[in-house]
């Protein structure tokens, strides 16, 4: 299953890179789709690529890799754990 093992290890390529810049500075699922995606995003592939971005962070904080904290704004911001 050599190609599984290529997608699960580019996934956790980007999930360490979005927690290393969660440690360089908190961020928004907004912020991190720089890190979680190569290319820009356009109207339409705006939305898929926040529900994306919203789904690894909450697996990352699951996994106890990432914490979020809401801010006076109602805005979860997202910060490297431990």
């Amino acid at each position: 299953h050599r190609r599984l093992d290529e997608i699960a290890a580019h996934h956790e390529t980007r999930l360490a890179r979005v927690v290393e810049a969660c440690a360089a500075a908190p961020g928004t699922a907004y912020d991190l789709l720089g890190v979680l995606f190569r290319r820009s995003m356009d109207e339409h592939h705006l939305p898929f690529a926040m529900g994306e971005a919203v789904a690894h962070l909450a697996h990352l904080a699951t996994e106890g890799r990432l914490t979020a904290a809401e801010d006076a704004d109602g805005i979860l911001r997202y910060s490297a754990a431990g």
